[in-house]
């Protein structure tokens, strides 16, 4: 092993190089200044030797000063480790003159193994660095990866091999994922990178779409954008089609211009006709001589949601309740209110006609036949249906809310048993059974309590903190007056109860209840004196925020906000290549929103037409979260992870993603020797192709270790600064002795 000695300067000053620039002015400085008085000297031999004692005494000043040291060391050249990284991106699957990019890596990292002349550590990079073995190099196992990030590898490269590593060998086809990536960022890496290119420099003759920018929200019936940008290989095209549609449906085409630069812009408006989420695509031909066809379409997923919450209020008589709630609701921007309330019925005497008395006509027919489904939430307040023949229309809310509506009653003389609702198709899906009669009322001031164990669902949530919660609704004002209620449906939570009634089985009586009857959600609240949160509690507290914190909260779990949801299932992405590794982190709660500790549950694949791809069991952690990496379906589309409960029957939480042929990694899958070439060059390595590459024995990994140094520091000695004293002492002297000082 071969030694090499050197030798380096190095300066001791604190402070650097900017500091030792400084000192060397000021000397400079006071060197010149006496000078400059030597002028007044008559005799030469005078001005010559203070000259000479003030160039001593600034050399002298400013070795000590800056404290040059040599450092003598002698290295030691071995040879490191050789790392092989291989590129497993989907741009591997390219096919440029025969065979594809992966098997002529695999062939070539196969040829390397079977000389074993140089041990090497095979790792194979896309989006991150993984090692992999030379006994499974399998072509369509490989060019699996979504991205291509070289610098992210080459990073953890050296991090994996800190002390060792001698050179890396890249094998790939350069066609990197990294947003502004340029060879130029590894001058200073310190590591050798020998380069293998793969893939062919000339144009590939591909057609592709390069990018798709969509909103991932769009609103119901409002038009939305997609801006896509097409590349094609022809340099005499001119026009190029393109195709929207969803779920195989076409919903827009549009002939592009294509630009001097090969490429055409366009952005398509589209207006989603359903809630939910949509899987739409983009596509242009496929010619015959396109060699990544699977970069002619590009899929993106669109979740369609209503710009404002529609709220739909009947209230039945004026009071504070129905003043409060309305005065909330209408100064919320981001709710869209119907509000109505219905003072007279058919059997009141009136000495006017009807159109008289109403400003505006209860559209009865029209709100709950034709546009009941457009509502997010109905509340009936205070509200008895019978004296205002509604009672047909009764079965259509229920079924509103049977297929994902939303519905809330509040109480009062006029509502649930008071007003009639036992037995009703309104029955069904509120999540209490009532007391029926006129007099199903109880008078009387109380503290409602907070129901044990449920101090976290997000209806009752006023802080944060269960104890902090619990102590703000006992600091809220009284409710005054209720209704009476006999028990709980099957499915209902009873979040707030009576601190003194009691149902027959001896249970408290509840006051607050939630329930999730068919695809909808319900509330009841017993009571019409919940204003008294807001105006009575800000006279004994100064704080008025509770009753709009409980409405706001109450009306975004209705509407299954799904921040508020007990449980989520999030991907890493929103798109993936066919096969493409897929990570789900899920947080699992109860409808008690209580975590699901050691659960086991399933979490499923399915595509948009609900069949399933593919089931995995997961068990959750201590705290209810779990995280899973599945593989990506191989046919691209819509899918959706669905989180089934331990029951194997209700579904806890899902989300959307998409598979796609082509994306961001076929945008544009040329090969870049050049980039290779260029990384070769900067890191001190050799450049090479697939045909062209050598033996690894022949590549240069050599690395330099330190054996022994040894530090010289001439000007650190009392003995020079004595030089200094004296020196300066012997200047100082004869400058006095001569007039000049």
């Amino acid at each position: 092993m071969p030694t090499l000695e050197s030798v380096s300067l190095q300066l001791g000053n604190p402070g650097g190089t900017p500091v030792a620039v400084v000192v060397a002015m000021l000397v400079a400085a006071m060197t010149l200044l006496g000078i400059r008085e030597l002028s007044s000297v008559t005799l030469a031999w005078r001005r010559r030797l203070l000259l000479g004692l003030r160039l001593a005494t600034a050399a002298v000043a400013l070795l000590l000063a800056l404290q040059p040291r040599w450092i003598s060391e002698r290295v030691e050249v071995v040879q490191g480790r050789l790392l092989v990284l291989l590129d497993v991106s989907r741009s591997m699957q390219v096919r440029d003159d025969g065979a594809s990019r992966a098997t002529q890596a695999s062939e070539l990292v196969a040829r390397w193994r079977k000389e074993a002349a140089v041990p090497f550590d095979l790792y194979g990079f896309g989006s991150e660095l993984r090692p992999l073995k030379t006994q499974a190099l399998q072509p369509h196992d490989l060019a699996r990866d979504d991205e291509s990030r070289l610098r992210r590898a080459l990073d953890s490269a050296v991090e994996r091999h800190p002390d060792d590593l001698g050179a890396i060998v890249v094998v790939t086809d350069g066609a990197d994922t990294t947003p502004d990536f340029s060879a130029a960022q590894l001058a200073e890496f310190g590591v050798r990178v020998h380069t293998v290119a793969l893939g062919s420099e000339r144009d590939l003759g591909d057609d592709a779409i390069v990018s798709v920018k969509a909103d991932p929200v769009a609103f119901l019936r409002q038009s939305a954008e997609v801006e896509v940008v097409v590349r094609l290989s022809d340099a005499d095209a001119a026009r190029v089609a393109v195709s929207l549609r969803r779920d195989g449906q076409v919903v827009a085409e549009r002939g592009l211009e294509v630009g001097d630069d090969g490429l055409a812009r366009a952005v398509l408006p589209f207006v989603p006709d359903r809630l939910g989420r949509s899987v739409y695509s983009l596509s242009i031909p496929v010619d015959a001589r396109d060699r990544v066809p699977e970069n002619n379409e590009r899929a993106f997923l669109v979740r369609v949601t209503r710009d404002r919450l529609r709220v739909l209020l009947v209230c039945g008589a004026p009071s504070w309740d129905t003043r409060f709630l309305r005065a909330f609701l209408k100064s919320d921007p981001a709710i869209d209110l119907i509000t109505f309330f219905i003072l007279t019925t058919h059997n009141d005497i009136r000495l006017a006609p009807a159109e008289e008395l109403s400003l505006i006509p209860f559209p009865t027919d029209e709100l709950f036949r034709e546009h009941l489904e457009s509502f997010d939430v109905v509340i009936f307040q205070d509200f008895n249906y019978g004296p205002y023949q509604m009672v047909q229309y009764l079965p259509r809310i229920r079924d509103y809310v049977l297929a994902g509506g939303s519905f809330a009653m509040i109480g009062g003389s006029k509502a649930f048993g008071a007003g009639g609702y036992v037995r009703t198709p309104v029955a069904e899906i509120l999540p209490v059974a009532m007391e029926p009669g006129e007099r199903a009322v109880m008078e009387g001031a109380f503290a409602p309590r907070l129901a044990a164990g449920l101090e976290r669902h997000p209806v009752v949530e006023l802080a944060p903190d269960p104890e902090q919660n619990a102590a703000a609704w006992q600091r809220l004002a009284q409710l005054v007056g209720m209704n009476k209620l006999t028990g709980l449906t099957d499915d209902a939570l009873a979040l707030l109860h009576h601190p003194e009634a009691k149902l027959g089985d001896g249970t408290p009586m509840p006051v607050l209840v939630v329930g999730s009857p068919g695809q909808g959600r319900s509330l009841a609240l017993a009571s019409d004196s919940a204003w008294r949160w807001g105006m009575a509690t800000a006279g004994r507290t100064g704080d008025p925020s509770a009753y709009e914190k409980f409405w706001d909260r109450a009306l975004r779990w209705l509407a299954r906000d799904p921040l508020l949801e007990p449980a989520r299932v999030e991907t890493d992405r929103e798109r993936y290549g066919p096969g493409a590794a897929l990570r789900a982190r899920m947080r699992l709660q109860d409808a008690r929103h209580q975590p699901l500790v050691n659960a086991e549950v399933v979490l499923r694949v399915e595509q948009s037409d609900g069949q399933v791809v593919h089931e995995a069991p997961v068990t959750s952690d201590a705290v209810g979260a779990a995280e899973v990496e599945l593989e990506a379906p191989m046919q691209p589309g819509g899918y959706r992870l669905a989180v089934i409960a331990p029951d194997g029957q209700s579904e806890l939480a899902d989300e959307g993603f998409v598979v796609e042929a082509g994306g961001d990694e076929l945008a544009d899958p040329r090969a870049r020797p050049g980039l290779l070439k260029d990384i070769a060059r900067i890191t001190g390595g050799s450049a090479s192709t697939a045909s062209s590459a050598g033996a690894l024995q022949d590549l240069d990994r050599s690395r330099s270790r330190a054996v022994a140094s040894q530090q010289h520091r001439p000007f650190a000695s009392a003995v020079f600064f004595l030089v200094l004293v004296v020196v300066f002492g012997v200047e100082w002297g004869l400058r006095r002795a001569w007039g000049l000082a």
